[in-house]
Order: C-alpha cells, then sequence, then structure tokens
C-alpha cells in the first residue's frame, strides 16, 4: 500500500513536470530579458621576478615551462625626442641595429639567428628575440652585440635611407598612409614628436654620427629591462643576464647646455625631451589634403590629451570609448555612419593614452559626396555621449568585450611580462592588472558620462580630410567654428600648402588670352555681338535668384531679383557707374568701377589691353588635376586679379580676387565650367563662387539673346543729386558760430 502511493506520486509528479516543462522553456529562452551579469572573475596574474644587475640593468623574469621556448625583450626607457630638421633619423636607428654589430656583419648576425632557428627583431628602443631553450646561449651572443656594439655601417645606412625615401615617395599616393602622417602633425603640431613628419629632406641630412650618438646617449645600462619569458628558471635568467650585460659601463655621452639650456649632445645636437603634453584648446578647425579625383575621402576626427596611464579615469575613459567607436560592431559610430547612413564600411575611434601625451582618434573612408555630412555625424555622436548617460545595454556590451580581450591576453605568458615592465614604467599601482576586472565591472553610465565630458571635445577637435577639395569643401564650410579660416589646405608632409609655379618661357600673358579667345570662338565671332542677353538662375544658400544681364557696345547692365523684388542692379554707359542696393543708390568709383567696366563686356579678354594696367604670366600650376596657366592681371589702380587658363583646351577655368567688407578681406573664387555655345562662341553655362561678401553661389545659364536691340535710355546712368540740408542751430556745438552777412 505504502510502496503503490510513492509509484502513484511519482508518476504524478513527473506528468506535472511534463506539463510545466514548454513554459519554463520558453521563459528560459526570453531573449528580451538579458542575463544578470555574474560577479567579475577573479584574476590570477602570473608570477614574475625581478632583480637588479649593479651597472642597472634592470631584469625581470617570467617562467613558463609549457614549451621549450624562452622570449628574451631588452627594452630602453627613452622618453620622445625632438628631431627636428633630421626627423626621421630615430626610426633608422632602430632599423640599423641589426645592420652590424661588433665583429659581425649584417650577414653574419642574419645567418647566426637562421642557424639557431630563431626571431630577432628591433625598434628604436630595443629589441625582440625568441628561440627554443637550447639554443639561447648563441642567441644571447647576438643579443648582445646588437645592444651594445652596433656599427652602423656606412653602406648599410646608404641601403636604408634609400628604402626610406622609396616609403615617403609611396606615402603621397596613399591617402590613409597622408592621414596617419599629416593627422599626427596637425593633432601634436611639427614641434611635437608625435606630430614630426618624416620628409625627403629630412632624411637627407641625417648621417651616421647621429646613429651613434644617439645610441651612446640613450642605449644606457640604466635604462635598460632585459626581459626574460618561457622555459628558463630564475637563477639562468640571472646568470645569462650577468654574463652578457653584466659588465657593460660605457661612458657617458659628452653634452653642454646652449643658451636656452638644452642639453647638446656631441654629435646628436641639442636634444630637446618632451616636457609637457599636448592639450586640445582653441576652436574646432578643419585642414584639407587635397587628392583631386579621389573617389573616397579619408576622415580623422582628433585631438591630444593630457590623460596618463595611471589615472583612475584611464578605464572608464576606455569603456566610453568602446561605446562610441572601440571596436566591436554595436559601436555608435558604426552603426551611425555605417547601418543609419550608409555612408562607410566601418568607422572607429581609439583612445591611445599615453604616459607622455595621450590622444583620441576617430577615423573613416567614406564616399566623396558625403565627407561633409559623415564629418558632422561623427562630431554629432561624440556630442551625444557627452549630454545623456549610454544605455544599460551598451556598457555591459563593452565591459564584456574588454573582459574578454584582457582574458585572452592572459592566455600568452608574455603578457605577465609586459604587466611587469609597463607597472614600473608608467608608475602604476602594484595591483593594477590583478584588480583590473572588478575596477571594469563597477564602472557606472554615470561615469563613462563624466569621462566623455572631460575627454570628448568635439568642440575643439582637428578635421582632416584627405580627399578631392573641389568636390568637398562645400560641404565642410561651417564645420569649422573660426568664421575666417572655413578651412586649411595643407600639403601631403603637413605644412600650409602654397601654390607651386613652374616657370614658362615659350609664350607670353597675351599669347595666352588669345588661345583662349580663339578657343571660344575667336574675334571674327565675338565682334558681332552688340547686344546680347543673359538669364541665370542662381543659388544663394537656401533663396533662388533670377540674375538678368544686359550688355551693348560698351555698356552694360545688370538685375538681381528674389521673385518680383528687385535686390540690386548695376548701371554702366561707358563713363560711369550706377548701383542701386534695394535701399539706396548712387555712384561707383575706384576698383568698384574698374570691375564693373572690365566685365560688362560678354568676353571681358577682348578688352584687357584696354582696361588693364598689365598681364603677367606667372607660370604653370595645377587645378583640379589638370596643368594650367596662371596669369595675374592688374588694374591701373594697382588692385590685381588672378585668372586661371587650361593649358590643353585654352579655356578659363578659374578667377581669384581679394574683395573688402567691412575691414575684412574675403578671397573671392569664381569657377567656369558647361561651355556652351551662343551664336557659335562658347560661354559658361555654370559659374561657381566661393568666399565672397556673397557667400557660395551657384549660377547656371538659362537663357540668352543676340542681337536684340534694347530699348532707347535702357543704359543711361542718371546719378542722383544729394543736396545738403542745412545744419538746425540747435545741432551745431556751443562754441559755433554761424557766419554773419557783412
Amino acid at each position: 500500500m505504502f510502496t503503490g502511493h510513492n509509484r502513484w506520486a511519482c508518476c504524478s509528479a513527473a506528468a506535472l513536470g511534463g506539463l510545466l516543462f514548454p513554459a519554463l522553456m520558453t521563459a528560459q529562452l526570453d531573449r528580451s530579458i538579458p542575463p544578470a551579469p555574474g560577479p567579475a572573475p577573479l584574476v590570477r596574474i602570473g608570477e614574475h621576478a625581478t632583480s637588479t644587475l649593479p651597472n642597472g640593468v634592470r631584469v625581470i623574469v617570467v617562467e613558463d615551462h609549457k614549451l621549450p621556448l624562452v622570449n628574451i625583450q631588452v627594452r630602453f626607457d627613452i622618453p620622445p625626442i625632438h628631431q627636428g630638421e633630421k626627423a626621421g633619423y630615430v626610426d633608422l636607428f632602430g632599423e640599423l641595429l641589426t645592420a652590424g654589430a661588433g665583429k659581425r656583419t649584417k650577414a653574419d648576425i642574419d645567418r647566426s639567428v637562421d642557424a639557431i632557428g630563431a626571431n630577432l627583431y628591433t625598434s628604436n628602443d630595443g629589441l625582440f628575440a625568441s628561440v627554443l631553450k637550447k639554443n639561447l646561449e648563441p642567441l644571447m651572443e647576438v643579443v648582445h652585440d646588437v645592444v651594445v656594439e652596433p656599427t652602423f655601417p656606412a653602406a648599410e645606412l646608404e641601403s636604408a635611407l634609400m628604402r626610406a625615401l622609396s616609403s615617403v615617395q609611396q606615402r603621397k599616393e596613399d591617402p590613409e598612409a597622408i592621414a596617419e602622417a599629416v593627422g599626427r602633425s596637425v593633432m601634436f603640431g611639427r614641434s611635437h614628436p608625435y606630430g614630426e613628419v618624416t620628409t625627403e629632406r629630412t632624411l637627407g641630412k641625417v648621417d651616421r654620427t647621429m646613429l651613434e650618438a644617439y645610441h651612446h646617449h640613450f642605449f644606457r645600462p640604466e635604462n635598460a629591462y632585459l626581459v626574460f619569458v618561457g622555459d628558463i628558471t630564475e637563477k639562468e635568467a640571472k646568470e645569462l643576464a650577468k654574463e652578457h650585460f653584466g659588465k657593460w659601463d660605457p661612458k657617458p655621452s659628452k653634452t653642454t647646455q646652449d643658451e636656452f639650456g638644452r642639453t647638446v649632445v656631441e654629435g646628436l645636437g641639442a636634444v630637446v625631451p618632451l616636457q609637457k603634453a599636448t592639450v586640445a584648446s582653441g576652436t574646432r578647425r578643419v585642414f584639407v589634403v587635397d587628392r583631386p579625383g579621389a573617389a573616397q575621402s579619408v576622415v580623422r576626427v582628433m585631438f591630444p590629451l593630457a590623460i596618463v596611464p595611471k589615472d583612475i579615469r584611464a578605464q572608464q575613459a576606455q569603456v566610453m570609448n568602446t561605446i562610441l567607436g572601440g571596436g566591436i560592431f554595436n559601436a555608435r559610430l558604426m552603426q551611425n555612419l555605417r547601418e543609419r547612413n550608409g555612408f562607410t564600411y566601418g568607422c572607429y575611434s581609439s583612445l591611445d593614452v599615453d604616459r607622455f601625451n595621450s590622444s583620441f582618434v576617430a577615423s573613416t573612408s567614406v564616399r566623396t559626396e558625403v565627407t561633409g555630412q559623415a564629418v558632422m555625424e561623427i562630431l554629432n555622436e561624440m556630442e551625444g555621449m557627452r549630454k545623456a548617460p549610454v544605455t544599460t545595454e551598451e556598457l555591459e556590451l563593452a565591459k564584456r568585450s574588454m573582459m574578454g580581450s584582457f582574458g585572452r591576453s592572459l592566455e600568452d605568458p608574455r603578457t605577465v611580462a609586459r604587466f611587469a615592465l609597463n607597472t614600473r614604467l608608467n608608475g602604476l599601482p602594484a595591483d593594477q592588472y590583478s584588480t583590473y576586472l572588478t575596477r571594469l565591472e563597477s564602472i557606472s553610465a554615470q561615469q563613462v558620462q563624466d569621462v566623455a565630458n572631460l575627454f570628448l571635445l568635439p568642440d575643439q577637435a582637428m578635421v582632416l580630410v584627405v580627399g578631392d577639395l573641389e568636390r568637398i569643401k562645400a560641404g565642410l564650410k561651417g564645420i569649422g567654428m573660426d568664421p575666417l579660416d572655413p578651412f586649411t589646405q595643407l600639403t601631403e608632409e603637413g605644412e600650409r600648402w602654397e601654390e607651386v609655379l613652374t616657370p614658362v618661357t615659350d609664350r607670353t600673358a597675351e599669347q595666352v588670352v588669345e588661345t583662349y579667345i580663339h578657343a571660344i570662338g575667336g574675334r571674327e565671332k565675338i565682334a558681332p555681338m552688340r547686344h546680347l542677353t543673359l538669364v541665370h538662375e542662381q543659388q544663394r544658400g537656401d533663396e533662388a535668384f533670377r540674375f538678368e544681364e544686359w550688355f551693348g557696345p560698351e555698356q552694360y547692365r545688370s538685375k538681381l531679383h528674389i521673385g518680383e523684388e528687385l535686390v540690386e542692379e548695376f548701371t554702366f554707359d561707358g563713363q560711369r557707374v550706377l548701383y542701386f542696393d534695394g535701399a539706396n543708390s548712387g555712384e561707383m568709383t575706384d576698383a568698384g568701377f574698374e570691375i564693373v567696366r572690365l566685365n560688362g563686356r560678354p568676353v571681358p579678354e577682348v578688352a584687357y589691353r584696354n582696361v588693364l594696367e598689365k598681364a603677367d604670366l606667372m607660370g604653370t600650376t595645377k587645378l583640379n588635376g589638370k596643368e594650367v596657366y596662371k596669369l595675374t592681371m592688374t588694374y591701373t589702380s594697382g588692385n590685381s586679379f588672378h585668372v586661371y587658363f587650361d593649358k590643353e583646351t585654352g579655356l578659363k577655368l578659374r578667377s581669384v580676387e581679394e574683395q573688402f567688407y567691412n575691414g575684412r578681406v574675403y578671397e573671392r573664387v569664381v569657377d567656369f565650367a558647361d561651355w556652351k555655345p551662343i551664336a557659335g562662341v562658347l560661354f559658361p553655362h555654370l559659374i561657381t563662387e566661393e568666399g565672397g561678401v556673397s557667400g557660395p553661389i551657384r549660377s547656371v545659364l538659362g537663357s540668352s539673346t543676340v542681337n536684340q536691340a534694347t530699348p532707347k535710355g535702357f543704359f543711361d546712368v542718371v546719378i542722383p543729386e544729394v543736396k545738403e540740408e542745412p545744419v538746425p542751430p540747435e545741432m551745431l556745438p556751443p562754441e559755433y558760430s554761424a557766419p554773419t552777412e557783412e
């Protein structure tokens, strides 16, 4: 009876469980409710041993006997220094460490390393090598020679310089490489060690003496860390360190002080380490490196920061950066520019926390036509991080991503050595890495917003675009916050762009003008145009205008309308110019008269000889990828303007002049395109204007009338009389006495 009751109870429970199982399964798979995060896992950083040789070399040993392999790193603690007019020699130094050492040639070093199946890589602050445990001793002999006795053979230096020059030349054709080099120059400044750009000019000043002096001054035992990781005991590592580096005791470099208090090293010159981190300042600025015809623009939005690795906010800032664009697909920049707008395949941000000078960079490559929009979206996302806390989902995803990366790094024993080295170089707390996950787990949305307001600075950012300037400049207007300098054009080497002119000896300015006149139809077709009417549809900002021009024999009139409202009018009767601006009218004189007198002709160039003082052929240059002649035209008043003519077609492409208004100087750039015939003479049907007093203007020639006479008096100029009203006595100053009649 008792047994049967139990059997029934078990069966009933099983049946009930079967009924409940689907419901439990459904609840278990409800993906709309994220699982609660568990506690941060404990981190057990592998042990390392440290010691110091009598000469100052610090030895770090991390034992890992899983594989019979040993990694060796020699690292020197060298601050970033300004290389100046010889920028590039520090990188050449790192490359040439293995070009010869002691009695070994480069070939000897290569053979020795290959013979024992080792790897050996050098840099400007040391080397890294790895080898099987059984071949460690012969590798240490090579490591010693490379670190202590490099010879920098002249022939190898010459070869390295040729490779460096080739790399500099290739950089000019690689937009990403240009953005990297110029971006650092823009962000930190050309005099900052991180902002220097290696050029053909600076490489030409590098010599062997500098490399030897750099080695003697910075590769010293008191600056050195010798790190062993792998199948080696602490005792073995100490014995190897003592055997190969214990007797190393070089004499210090010969140094003096110059008049500015700088340390001058013999053979190296003034050595100026970075004294103070550069920080973002001023207002947002835009820089452009022109790449005519580029289908894409490479974009960098960046600024320097003063945060250091030991700052407790550094980890919070990395969480913020991960959410913004730090490598995960759900990051805001990726979701905006790729998923929502389709501007690019990827958009990322990086926060480089460096003990000398940190920086933030957001980067992407976008279609040329959406360049300005893409920059604004990046800036908007940065501002969004500042204005509101991130969501719980974003915060947890970023934390899990960073935890995963940290956990995977612990699988490599070299990570332990890197942690130990970083702790010493950056002055970190001893528990910096063992408490990493616990501190990461505790970061809140409010802390992320707080560091965003501290370290995301969209209004102080440097915006660099490498792309087709002519196609992107309109979209970049308004991004820079200096109205007098909407953007600055730079070269591929980060210098302010200046027009490069090649002298012309086979023709004169007059011949260039005559070639243009011939190209559009010739004087014989222009001369019969006694009367011409042109009607343009203009776009100025958000407003549409109608611009009408009438040309008569040595006469001109123009009207500018918004709808039926007349907003501007000029009339030239051959002698005087009358203007009307919608409210006032009067006679134009001086520079204004000269401009109307010249441009009040269907083809102004046919009258250059009559209305200009002179025309000078400045040379040839590049404009939108085309070879062009540049002419400087000078009025009788001394004012001048520039005109560019296509060397191949002869057509006029651009004019540039300065305008003065309300104490400011404007550079008015007018481009001419879409040339079509009117009565056998080519006229530009698309005229665009940038930089002038009136702002951007796009003018399309819609209709024209040829040789249709205008009404009598149409070009008459009647200057209104200005009557001087007597000044009322009460308006006169007290000491003033009106003249009396005798």
